[in-house]
């Protein structure tokens, strides 16, 4: 039902190769890659390349982050083109965007729509080809708040345009609940951390929360028949050394 996997950027200053062996050795089986460093958009051959090495570890592509952010591109059909064919290169069947530049409280009403034209439009673009457009629960973002990413995807009424998952680390336990509930039936992947407003803490301590979560996103996702990845987004201390206790405490989760 679910993929242990690792978002690369979590070691922005690792190259593609010791990634895919730490997180071989670590027991993960999917990585997402990122387009800010290491599979930059409009260099497919490299996207090529580190696709194939990917499979050849015995790892899947779960995911290109691309980092590109809707509402910022004069022109998004031409912009958004390599990030596509990056993501073809790759052989990602996802790409991740963000959703503007600004939380949902300072969006207005004109800016929302401009922004779900633009999306439509993409999600048509990347629907031809055969990939799905993921949105995520980030601050500073539209949808950083799950009633306005809930609201913001019908607006956009396209199927191809999903979302991520992630706890926000701002708001409490009952608020991460609810978000799970109401955003399970449209995540593909999970951006897996424990987090709070005062600093990172190892993954094991957030067992108990994200067991919760589990319970919540596993029981929609039981309906759709879908392979979901859940994926390690930074060690809470940044260093590659810890990813093989944070995968373990990860991977104990499918027991």
């Amino acid at each position: 039902m679910w993929t242990p996997g690792l978002v690369s950027v979590s070691f922005r200053g690792e190259s593609p190769e010791t990634i895919l062996r730490e997180a071989r050795a670590a027991g993960l089986r999917a990585i997402e890659w990122g387009g800010d460093i290491h599979v930059p958009r409009g260099d497919p051959e490299r996207a090529r390349r580190i696709g194939a090495a990917t499979r050849e570890a015995g790892l899947s592509v779960a995911a290109y982050g691309s980092y590109y952010r809707l509402g910022t591109a004069e022109d998004p059909a031409a912009a958004f083109s390599p990030v596509l064919d990056t993501a073809l290169a790759l052989g990602a069947p996802v790409i991740r965007l963000w959703a503007g530049t600004a939380g949902s409280a300072d969006t207005p009403e004109e800016v929302r729509a401009a922004l779900a034209a633009e999306a439509r439009r993409l999600a048509g673009m990347a629907d031809k080809a055969g990939i799905v457009l993921t949105l995520e629960c980030h601050n500073g973002t539209l949808t950083d708040r799950w009633e306005s990413a809930a609201a913001f995807l019908a607006q956009v009424g396209h199927p191809c345009l999903r979302m991520y998952w992630q706890p926000n680390q701002l708001l409490d336990g009952a608020y991460n609940r609810r978000a799970a509930r109401e955003l399970a039936p449209c995540t593909v992947h999970v951006h897996v951390f424990h987090w709070d407003a005062a600093g990172r803490y190892p993954l094991a301590q957030g067992r108990e929360e994200w067991r919760d979560y589990l319970d919540i996103l596993t029981g929609a996702w039981m309906e759709d028949g879908q392979e979901h990845a859940l994926l390690l987004e930074f060690m809470h201390d940044d260093k590659l050394s810890s990813l093989r206790e944070t995968a373990a405490e990860l991977l104990s989760w499918q027991m």
